[in-house]
């Protein structure tokens, strides 16, 4: 397969959809040079973060991102203005017991700032009602600052660990400004298929993240997968499926974080302009595009 590059985005009359760069995929850049590397590599979008709360993952650490704070924000929007840049989503803010969800509320000030479209969420408590009545808190929070949310599953979140789940949660949490990310990763290791994602009401999936991994089996313990990912195209995940499965208007940020190309010292901008030339390749195959 062939990849497209800069210049080439195939035309994709009637299914435009923001295609972001995710600060994962350079995660060593700092957040106020991501809009010049994600503009010249030919992204119109990114995603970043403004908050990296202390919550440990299933057969992780706790993760340090770069992130937007009150000393740099002026830099990261004067950047995102002079390159032409959206930011489609930010993160990121779960929900935990032991966590109150209010102390989110200047972060996601931060990230409506930046004129994001929403904040991104993860449930890791295990009180099941406790954790719906956060998630509602924190939706309302959100939406007094002109942002949604976007939840996300994963196998390494136990409490939220499959698409049903997260779709459970956000019909019962009532609320219009809330909808499901899926990433191919979490859903493939989660036991999932694009039959999964067909199943769901097409408007309740307000985004997706690509990347491309070996192998379709069901896993509860790949965190070292997810830090080192696989470009879309150049594994075996059905993504060409994944993205027809999809709502026309449904947002893609492209996470492929590399820890192992970013070791060796392969420029971030090299490889954000692989993300987005592997990825035009997948959108062409999906949407029957030359």
């Amino acid at each position: 397969m062939t990849p497209h590059h800069p210049g080439e985005e195939p035309q994709r009359t009637g299914r435009q959809r923001a295609l972001a760069l995710h600060q994962l995929t350079v995660r060593e850049v700092p957040p106020a040079a991501l809009p010049q590397i994600a503009a010249t590599a030919g992204f119109g979008h990114v995603c970043l973060f403004t908050h990296v709360p202390a919550i440990t993952l299933t057969g992780g650490g706790k993760a340090a991102f770069p992130t937007v704070d009150r000393r740099n924000i002026r830099a990261v929007r004067n950047s995102l203005r002079d390159h032409g840049v959206g930011v489609t989503s930010f993160e990121y803010f779960p929900i935990a017991a032991e966590v109150p969800v209010e102390s989110y509320r200047d972060a996601i000030a931060l990230g409506a700032e930046l004129g994001a479209r929403r904040a991104v969420t993860h449930i890791h408590d295990r009180d099941e009602a406790r954790a719906l009545h956060k998630l509602g808190e924190l939706t309302d929070i959100a939406a007094e600052y002109g942002v949604g949310v976007g939840l996300e599953f994963m196998g390494l979140s136990p409490a939220c660990n499959s698409l049903q789940r997260a779709l459970w949660f956000v019909e019962q949490a009532g609320r219009d400004t809330i909808g499901i990310g899926v990433d191919a990763l979490h859903l493939i290791r989660s036991g999932g298929s694009v039959e999964d994602i067909r199943a769901v009401p097409p408007r309740r999936i307000v985004y997706a993240q690509i990347c491309d991994g070996i192998g379709l089996h069901r896993s509860a313990d790949y965190h070292a997968e997810a830090l080192d990912r696989l470009m879309p195209g150049t594994g075996n995940f059905p993504l060409a499926d994944f993205l027809r499965a999809l709502h026309e208007n449904a947002d893609l940020d492209v996470e492929a974080p590399q820890s192992g190309r970013r070791q060796a010292d392969m420029p971030p901008l090299d490889r954000a302009r692989e993300a987005f030339a592997w990825t035009n390749t997948i959108l062409a195959n999906a949407l029957g595009t030359d």
